[in-house]
């Protein structure tokens, strides 16, 4: 990629997701970035896990929206198949120390054999494929990249991901916003490296493209400044690097509290630091991203 620039790919995870999405917010948030010119690459949940019906079924309106969503230039993938907690691989200690994770930790904790049989290579294609025809039938477009649900991995999920998919955003490489959502909020930003950039960028060879972190979770007011800050020092580190910077917001998480206030913080900040390094910031989709290679 060209060393004046600075990428930055916005995402958004849960669309479909219920309890997690409303129309209105969905529709607002393309309304948002659009606004912004900001160019966003949406991870879509194909099956409803309550009621078991494809997401169009449950959502009639979400095909409508995202065809004209991509018109405008957003992208759209993959977000596991029901965003099942444990359907491709188990989520990170730090997802599942959240306050509302007390259970899936439990069982995560008592089952480790048999979620590591039910993660086979053969039961991590299916379940990719499966999803995946769902989004291309309803929504007629390619599906081309994945997230994983609460960031969950297993070997296999990756190796499955490899054979078919141009792009991955399921690792995470900074930690810290979830140490504040966990209440550490004393812990300071994790120092991001090439090394350690290199390290995550293995688990899924030239298709991996790990996320930063949610800045804009249910973000309270007294919260703001630290995670503020938390977003500088990373998007300082990406510039340094010369990575991609990719945070992720979430459908109806992002409306409450400071959210919206912290992205456009955020976009405005990125412009000037890149200005400041002599790069020109550039907003892309993930598909478009995994083009610049």
């Amino acid at each position: 990629m060209p060393n004046n620039k600075f990428y930055f790919a916005q995402t958004v995870d849960d669309v479909a997701l219920k309890g997690w999405y409303t129309e209105k917010n969905f529709r607002h948030l393309i309304d948002f970035f659009n606004s912004c010119g900001v160019k966003a690459t949406f991870f879509v949940v194909p099956i409803d896990e309550e009621s078991d019906r494809p997401f169009n079924e449950v959502f009639p309106e979400i095909p409508g929206i995202i065809a004209g969503a991509v018109r405008d230039g957003h992208a759209f993938g993959q977000h596991g198949l029901r965003h099942n907690r444990f359907e491709l691989g188990v989520p990170p200690a730090m997802v599942l120390d959240l306050p509302h994770e007390t259970e899936n930790k439990r069982y995560a904790a008592e089952n480790k054999a048999a979620l590591a049989a039910d993660h086979s290579l053969e039961n991590c294609r299916a379940r990719l494929k499966t999803g995946r025809d769902i989004l291309e039938k309803v929504l007629n477009i390619k599906i081309n990249g994945f997230r994983a649900p609460a960031i969950q991995s297993s070997e296999n999920m990756f190796k499955a991901l490899a054979e078919s998919y141009s792009f991955d955003s399921s690792a995470v490489w900074q930690q810290t916003g979830w140490d504040y959502l966990n209440g550490n909020v004393d812990v300071p930003p994790r120092e991001l490296d090439q090394a350690r950039y290199d390290e995550i960028v293995s688990v899924c060879p030239g298709l991996e493209y790990p996320l930063s972190c949610d800045y804009s979770w249910l973000l309270p007011a007294e919260r703001y400044e630290l995670t503020w800050a938390l977003a500088k020092h990373d998007i300082d580190a990406c510039i340094r690097l010369d990575v991609p910077f990719i945070p992720v917001c979430h459908v109806d998480p992002v409306h409450e509290g400071e959210g919206i206030r912290m992205l456009k913080d955020i976009y405005a900040y990125a412009k000037e630091a890149a200005a400041n390094a002599g790069k020109e910031l550039e907003f892309v989709t993930l598909e478009e991203l995994a083009d610049c290679k």
